[in-house]
């Protein structure tokens, strides 16, 4: 059986990683796209959303704790996510305080095109724990795709028993406690779990960005979006970054809205959403960041061994 040479197999894998970049850029031309036009449509309706605005010149101070609060709370769920999902697939433990910092700071430049957080994050992850590149990219894809599916459950769970929201939320939780019964299913099943709880967050977050423009969700409602923004920003190349999500809400408030300007309505949520996470992450973000370059700049020029979970502790 013929093997590849060295030249063959670095050339492939700089072509590999040429394409993946090249899918990058285009998807992120395209969030681009979508988000200026979001803010388009917002501003040339600007004058038939007068509930919308009117609503916020004289906002519920409750909705914004809200919606900062829930914002401030991801933060924390999304690192035990990461870090059990980068426990399972390089065997590192990386602290939740250290973790937290990492997934602040990737939020607020995930915002920009090109998933520069992610990368950053990956990059972090080498120096600092010696990862490699590969094993920390698996764990941001696996999350990725955990979101996709999740949120895909939720959609269909909410379109299947509309009335029962909470009630349906609550049995999936349960089942997903007792799977991690199995001691190989644990890891993962603490993940999905968290994810699920990720999603309850999301759908409370929702339901304060529409009250602050005047309208009142549902539980399935709040459900609905909490599912699509999560399938839409979990989609590969786009959803990652500015675009996509806003223009997912509007269509699902078509579908569950009667307002005239449903569509409309829906992005503008999407954008209070995104705002209210910028305002959070950007003092939260740059302190974190301040933090993890003196990390960074302690680990340079010496690559750590992993603090594996299962190596011997030597004496």
């Amino acid at each position: 059986m013929l093997s590849a040479s060295p030249d063959q197999a670095g050339g492939h894998v700089v072509r590999t990683g040429w394409r993946w970049h090249r899918w990058r850029l285009v998807g992120s031309l395209i969030g681009l796209v979508l988000l200026a036009a979001a803010i388009w449509l917002v501003v040339s309706h600007a004058g038939d959303m007068t509930q919308a605005w009117a609503a916020l010149q004289q906002p519920d101070p409750w909705a914004i704790v809200v919606l900062v609060l829930v914002t401030v709370v991801l933060i924390p769920i999304s690192a035990a996510a990461q870090s059990l999902m980068l426990r399972r697939t390089s065997g590192t433990y990386v602290a939740m305080g250290e973790m937290s910092a990492l997934v602040s700071v990737a939020t607020l430049l995930n915002m920009l095109p090109l998933w520069p957080g992610a990368i950053g994050r990956i990059a972090y992850h080498r120096v600092v724990h010696g990862i490699p590149p590969m094993q920390a990219g698996a764990a941001v894809i696996a999350i990725r795709l955990l979101g996709l599916v999740t949120g895909g459950v939720l959609l269909a769970a909410v379109w299947i028993w509309p009335a029962e929201a909470i009630g349906m939320w609550l049995a999936l939780l349960f089942g997903l406690l007792v799977v991690t019964i199995w001691p190989r299913l644990r890891l993962v099943g603490w993940v999905v779990i968290l994810k699920w709880i990720d999603l309850f967050l999301l759908a409370v977050r929702y339901a304060a960005a529409f009250w602050l423009l005047g309208v009142e969700l549902d539980r399935s409602a709040a459900g609905a979006f909490a599912g699509t923004g999560t399938v839409a920003s979990s989609v590969p190349f786009i959803g990652g970054g500015p675009g996509l999500r806003e223009w997912a809400i509007g269509w699902m408030s078509e579908r569950m809205s009667q307002l005239p300007d449903a569509l409309v309505v829906g992005v503008m949520a999407d954008l209070l959403v995104r705002v209210a996470t910028l305002l959070v992450m950007l003092p939260l973000g740059f302190a974190a960041f301040r933090w993890l370059r003196r990390r960074l700049q302690s680990s340079a020029g010496s690559i750590p061994k992993s603090r594996t979970v299962n190596s011997d502790s030597k004496v």
